[in-house]
């Protein structure tokens, strides 16, 4: 009797244990997942744009983009060609937090056209969506030859009904536009699945922002009460815009109703958008590690370009390694705007400023409505750790602030100094 009594317990302990282990292995992976890859170009992210579309009340599209020349090409034994095997795979969540899988599915793919070319191919695929309901998608590119899997999110906003994700540009060549600005040579369209919609309302703002705060500044944030400079209507026949072309700077606020914020925007930068290869734009983004002073006489200056390089090689003691170290920090600002644009170009924002000053972040984690940057080894007591917290802003998702802290100021003096020498 006690011999049988012990195995029943066994049993049910061993059931325990099971549904422990099934619970920890469906368990969210979004807590732990590493996005650092996101913004650090020396890894090569395989996927380099995402773009959802609700083309239907029940179905959203998702559009991936990457580059073949980020994956590994093989030449196996009795073939004469080099081909790459790869695979996209999604698991769709309510959120960043849920550990539920609402759907999941994985699409196999080889190349063998694209071999050492650097153009960019587009993958799209449909995936369920309920209207009223928010997900989270989490992308998996996985290179097979290599054996390395490169992870993704993207949230999907199915509750606002005139949100950017019913909208899609796509350009001349019908080709999806997956940034959020557009430059002076863009043609583009606008589509949408609202085939019933005859026009959008169009506001038109001129605003210019300035660079962000330092991190250790406890300084309110600035409140911006902004009026559109000219206001219009933009006809839209069976889902479908005529072309359109932005030459005047600033960005382009369009809603599908005049009686609320919620709409899509398109932002028009100056004309190299992301780099900055005009002379009197390279003085902004060297705010961030000059003394006032040193600023006021870049910013006075009528020839920006002749005393920015001047400042370098001040800094590096030489002419080569002077342009250098120009050529590095302006790489810089160009990544930061790849990555961080949102109402204003990405090295003004508090993402783009810590990025600049530290660089890459060693850990990306991602949470509903905050992004945390850890910067250091895990090994290691001295690691820096940034909370950028998503704002609420009717033109852009892409608003993050930072949690600024007085212990800053000693880091990013430090960061500073190194990036001088």
């Amino acid at each position: 009797m006690t011999t049988r009594r012990f195995k029943m317990l066994d049993a049910i302990l061993f059931v325990i244990l099971l549904l422990i282990g099934y619970g920890c292995s469906v368990k969210n992976k979004f807590s732990i997942i590493n996005f650092a890859h996101l913004y650090n170009h020396a890894e090569k992210p395989l996927i380099t744009g995402l773009k959802i579309f609700h083309e239907s009340d029940s179905n959203s599209r998702v559009y991936v983009r990457y580059k073949p020349s980020s994956l590994h090409y093989v030449l196996k034994m009795g073939r004469s060609y080099y081909r790459a095997d790869y695979s996209i795979s999604y698991r769709l969540f309510s959120s960043y937090e849920s550990a539920a899988i609402v759907d999941s599915s994985t699409f196999k793919m080889f190349d063998s056209l694209y071999f050492q070319n650097d153009l960019s191919l587009v993958y799209n695929f449909p995936i369920k969506t309920l209207p009223d309901n928010n997900y989270v998608v989490e992308i998996k590119f996985s290179d097979s030859n290599r054996g390395i899997d490169s992870y993704y999110s993207q949230e999907i906003n199915r509750k606002d009904a005139n949100n950017s994700q019913h909208f899609l540009l796509v350009d001349q060549q019908d080709e999806v536009i997956f940034e959020e600005w557009v430059s002076w040579k863009t043609k583009f369209r606008i589509i949408t699945p609202k085939t019933n919609l005859t026009k959008l309302f169009v506001d038109y703002y001129d605003d210019v922002f300035p660079a962000a705060r330092t991190p250790f500044s406890l300084s309110h944030s600035p409140v911006y009460q902004l009026k559109p400079k000219e206001k219009y209507i933009l006809e839209i026949n069976d889902g479908i815009t005529d072309y359109l072309q932005y030459g005047r700077e600033g960005f382009f606020h369009f809603r599908s109703d005049s009686m609320t914020k919620d709409g899509f925007t398109i932002f028009r930068f100056h004309d190299d958008y992301p780099e900055i290869k005009e002379s009197e734009l390279m003085p902004g983004p060297m705010r961030y590690i000059t003394t006032d002073p040193e600023y006021a006489m870049l910013a006075a200056s009528k020839e920006p370009q002749t005393i920015v390089e001047k400042f370098w090689i001040e800094v590096a003691g030489n002419e080569r390694r002077g342009f250098q170290l120009l050529e590095n920090y302006y790489d810089l600002v160009k990544d930061a705007n790849l990555f961080f644009t949102s109402y204003k170009e990405g090295w003004k924002t508090d993402r783009g400023m810590i990025y600049m000053i530290f660089g890459a972040p060693t850990e990306v984690f991602k949470k509903s409505e905050i992004e945390t940057w850890i910067y250091g080894d895990p090994q290691k007591r001295t690691r820096l750790h940034f909370d950028f917290i998503q704002n609420k802003n009717p033109f852009t998702t892409n608003d993050f602030e930072l949690v600024r802290q007085p212990d800053y100021k000693n880091p990013y003096f430090v960061a500073v100094d190194y990036l001088r020498r």
